[in-house]
């Protein structure tokens, strides 16, 4: 006689809906905390269940099955005790994982609506110079220099939970407070106080003296921070970050970020972690980025040396007066001063006007560069899988060495360069005149060398007076008007 089916299987769906339907014509039950708790009583349940079915078996005098309970069965109670335990112990207050952005944001889905709270006027007498810190919080901070001797914090802080007696004790619980000492202003906000029932958010709005410095720290949130003459140090696990008008030196540290903007600093930039864009424009002093950056970075009038270390992507120029923009598979450059060295891994790279040396190694990618100024410097190129193509001004002076294994040489300056042909690869050399060296070798692909009258940017040569040629342009657009 064939065995009847187990019925444990529909009762605990049927169990399952019910405590769903509950939830939905009650949203106020928390459905992850009911779980949290009560999850044993799911095996309890199926295993009554089994226990019953074999008891009326045995009455019945049908056949009893050897194993009570399946293989599978097995595999799906370890995986309901191991889901149940960790639901348990991460919805205790203080655990570590409520404190984590996984952690919070796997909780907001979950926790019902925001409770909005306004943060009272602060404000405190402190000196023209005072160091400002932030400690870890979790919000969007807004500080801003200004004229005078005083300290003023304001904002409001967003509590998601999902009765409003819960949100009452958090906002309670998570005061936000301002202390100085002699010199030093520091601001807390006291989220880590908060019940894992309740995601608070603060969102700060700052105005310092201007001659303030400025460390802070956070989980999540954005920085919006200007006209500060004193040093910037930030750090956050997930933080979009704006920076202008800082007059001493800037550190930014992200593990997330969406973009990382600094524009008019005096002092050093120095960015490090991950994040998607990155935008540096008129720096004073030197620029260091170290870190994985996959959107765009883009980096715009720098005076002093910039070094770049970004996905296998090593670069390192002395000013950049024109602009660098480092995307994912690409670096285009523009009027940047040498010597410039860059190392990659798959990348095509373009450069339109630039002074003293260069030294490119690529693993993969075309090359198509313009130097535009005379005279030339001494060149070192090379990729193991790619293109390039050197368009020199005319009267340009160098001794240039070509190789390609497997590819063609297009040269248009004439025969004082002697091309070899070996195999399926070139070779080419000569001089032009008493110049510089130019060396260009590629393993696959092929080397163009043309000749070109002047930078495709327009860019003007070196020593070229700035002033008067933007004086020139200005008269020009006047008249076309």
């Amino acid at each position: 006689m064939r065995p009847r089916g187990s019925v444990s299987g529909p009762v605990i769906i049927i169990l399952i809906g019910i405590v769903f339907l509950i939830h939905a014509l009650h949203p106020e039950l928390r459905i992850l905390d009911f779980v949290a708790v009560y999850w044993p009583y799911l095996l309890i349940v199926w295993g009554v269940l089994a226990f019953l079915e074999v008891t009326l078996r045995f009455l019945r005098g049908s056949t009893i099955p050897v194993n009570g309970i399946s293989s599978g069965s097995w595999v799906v109670i370890v995986v309901i005790s191991l889901a149940g335990a960790s639901l348990f112990e991460i919805h205790q207050p203080g655990h570590w994982w409520s404190n984590t952005d996984w952690g919070r944001g796997f909780n907001e889905a979950f926790l019902g609506d925001d409770h909005e709270y306004s943060i009272e006027l602060v404000q405190k007498t402190v000196g023209a110079g005072p160091h400002i810190i932030l400690e870890n919080f979790r919000g969007d901070a807004k500080v801003t220099g200004i004229d005078g001797n005083q300290v003023s914090l304001s904002g409001h802080k967003s509590i998601r939970s999902v009765e409003t007696s819960e949100a009452e004790r958090a906002n309670q619980q998570t005061p936000v407070e301002m202390t100085v000492r002699g010199n030093t202003v520091t601001i807390r906000c006291h989220q880590d106080q908060a019940g894992a029932r309740a995601i608070v958010t603060s969102n700060l709005e700052l105005s310092v003296p201007k001659g303030a410095s400025l460390e802070a720290t956070g989980t999540a949130g954005d920085f919006d921070i200007s006209s500060l003459a004193g040093d910037v140090d930030l750090s956050s696990a997930n933080a979009g970050v704006h920076l202008d008008d800082i007059g001493g030196n800037v550190k930014v540290d992200t593990r997330q970020s969406d973009i990382v903007r600094c524009t008019n600093v005096k002092g050093t930039v120095e960015l490090r972690g991950h994040g998607t864009d990155v935008e540096v424009t008129k720096a004073d002093r030197e620029v260091n980025i170290n870190g994985d950056y996959s959107g765009t970075v883009s980096l715009r009038e720098l005076a002093k040396p910039v070094r770049v270390e970004n996905l296998r992507t090593i670069l390192n120029v002395e000013s950049v007066p024109g602009e660098i923009r480092l995307d994912r598979g690409s670096l285009n450059a523009e009027n940047i001063v040498g010597p410039v060295k860059l190392t990659a891994h798959s990348t095509d790279v373009s450069i339109d006007g630039w002074q003293n040396g260069l030294n490119l190694a690529l693993d993969r990618g075309d090359i198509d560069l313009r130097p535009g100024h005379l005279p030339l410097a001494n060149m070192v190129v090379r990729t193991r899988s790619g293109n390039i193509e050197l368009a020199l001004p005319e009267t340009a002076k160098f001794q240039v060495t070509a190789s390609t294994d497997h590819g063609d040489i297009d040269n248009e300056f004439g025969d004082s360069l002697k091309e070899q042909t070996s195999g399926s690869g070139a070779r080419l050399e000569g001089s032009i005149g008493s110049g510089p060296d130019v060396s260009l070798t590629t393993e696959r692909g092929s080397i163009t060398l043309r000749k070109s009258s002047e930078s495709k940017t327009g860019f003007p040569p070196a020593g070229t007076d700035v002033t008067a040629t933007r004086t020139q342009v200005a008269e020009l657009a006047a008249v076309a008007k």
